[in-house]
């Protein structure tokens, strides 16, 4: 059936569908000689090879740099691990346990210690990006030196990398951070209240910002406290500034308060849920999701494609998600010239399915 993600309780195909657009999909086992063989035969045609096995399975099945190399000099071999070589190499990871083995969870949450984990799956997709950003250096770099390269993208790396600041704090002032809730330890008034019924953030991170706020709302009584004057003091004073400051904006309209806030040009947004995103102006205007089909059209689904714009054109995969092993045939014989006899033959083998 390929990956887990196809389709899991609660999910369903969610996941795959969102993530596999315009691929093909083919299933070779690599515990047979011949297949092994069939991979080589790929990556000696291909300029990227990319795997996600554990280092252990990597090494047990031969999947090495040296023997790609072999068979193509220019290949740029990529392996995505869990947590990379090292002592916890062999511990098998999802994306909150990363998320808790490199901190991210100890700054997430309510404090002073209700953690949680991210909503979505940031360091799967970090790993990947930063796994792209190699590759894609490695391009350019093999353009001039004519060699490929091998590259490790570890996911407990890439989760490692957001806590950077954090791990600097912790040296320069020796205080464990706590978790942040919606807002954040260097402003004030910074982040959700509740405006009218809704929920918007409000980020005032200067005094600048400030004046304009206060001015903005017609808080003179706040603009004039000396203790708020500065922002090193509305920090000091954060809990009391902010209950305060949602006394008075949970009686205003939602429209007002947004209107304002743009006018004076205070970073703001609404806390929009999934199901506002179909209708948010800058969602609709930025052209991002789109509608997909899969499986021969019988299933439609939007979701979100690819973020950059490349010469005002938003380029992204319009192909269905492959069923499992769907393009084993057409790959097998188009990329490496293999005769339907020779296909049938793989097959009751079991080296293709």
């Amino acid at each position: 059936n390929g990956d887990i993600f196809r389709d899991t309780p609660g999910l369903g195909p969610s996941c795959f569908l969102t993530l596999n657009r315009g691929k093909k999909s083919i299933i070779i086992n690599l515990k047979e000689r011949r297949g092994v063989e069939l991979l080589l035969g790929l990556a000696s045609i291909s300029d990227v090879f990319v795997e996600n096995l554990s280092p252990e399975a990597s090494r047990k099945l031969g999947l090495r740099y040296q023997l790609f190399k072999k068979v193509n000099p220019r290949i740029i071999h990529c392996r995505i691990t869990s947590f990379g070589e090292g002592p916890y190499e062999k511990v098998p990871a999802w994306d909150p346990v990363l998320q808790a083995a490199a901190g991210i969870m100890s700054v997430t949450g309510h404090p002073p210690d209700d953690y949680v984990r991210a909503g979505i799956s940031l360091v799967d997709m970090t790993a990947a990006f930063h796994a792209v950003i190699g590759i894609l250096a490695a391009l350019v770099e093999r353009e001039r030196s004519g060699k490929g390269v091998f590259i490790e993208a570890s996911m407990f790396d890439a989760a490692l990398y957001y806590m950077g600041y954090w791990i600097t704090y912790y040296d320069l002032f020796k205080k464990e951070p706590k978790p942040l809730g919606t807002t954040h330890i260097f402003a004030s008034p910074y982040g959700l209240f509740d405006v009218g019924g809704e929920k918007i953030y409000i980020a005032v991170s200067g005094d600048e910002h400030w004046k304009r706020f206060c001015t903005g709302f017609k808080l003179n009584d706040f603009l004039q406290n000396r203790d708020y004057s500065t922002n090193e003091l509305r920090v000091k004073n954060k809990e009391r500034l902010e209950t305060a400051l949602a006394d008075r904006l949970k009686e205003l309209s939602p429209a007002y308060v947004m209107r304002v806030l743009r006018r004076e040009r205070i970073p703001h947004a609404p806390l929009n849920k999934v199901s506002d995103l179909s209708n948010d102006p800058q969602v609709l205007s930025r052209g991002m999701v789109r509608s997909q089909q899969y499986s021969r059209g019988q299933l439609k689904y939007r979701t979100a494609v690819n973020p950059l714009k490349i010469g005002n054109v938003r380029p992204y995969a319009r192909g269905s998600p492959p069923q499992a092993g769907e393009q084993t045939e057409d790959v097998l014989r188009e990329l490496l010239g293999l005769s339907d006899a020779e296909i049938s033959e793989l097959k009751a083998l079991k080296v293709v399915k």
